[in-house]
């Protein structure tokens, strides 16, 4: 019983510790749900971290591990249809780690005086991979 508790124990922290989910900030009018459904609708999108500021949505995705061979294509048609979605908005939708990484400290800044020089920046990071 007591080797049972254990093993409960460390696979519950196990579990606690995988990332999961969608982030969304969102600093406009526009609704974020049909954002969280499209990229939740997604088998393959395993975290999201989500910016709307003024006419830009940038998006950082994480693939499943078994998917990480067509991230590309797999974050172009995320793309496809958040400007299907938003045709007012420039769309950006990366799964590179650096695009995911800078958007989250983009998002944990709070600081919006400062988002629109770092969104330009995480633009050419993302025209650099390319």
């Amino acid at each position: 019983m007591k080797k049972l508790s254990i093993l409960f124990i460390i696979l519950s922290l196990l579990t606690g510790c995988s990332e999961k989910g969608t982030y969304i900030e969102n600093t406009t009018s526009h609704d974020e749900r049909s954002v969280e459904k499209i990229l939740m609708s997604n088998e393959h999108v395993k975290l999201a971290k989500v910016l709307l500021f003024e006419d830009e949505l940038l998006a950082g995705i994480r693939v499943k591990t078994f998917s990480r061979f067509k991230k590309k294509t797999i974050a172009s048609d995320i793309q496809k249809k958040l400007e299907k979605e938003y045709p007012d908005l420039k769309v950006m939708v990366s799964a590179d780690s650096k695009t995911l990484l800078e958007t989250e400290k983009l998002i944990n800044k709070k600081n919006q005086k400062d988002y629109r020089k770092k969104i330009d920046k995480i633009k050419s990071i993302e025209k650099e991979q390319t």
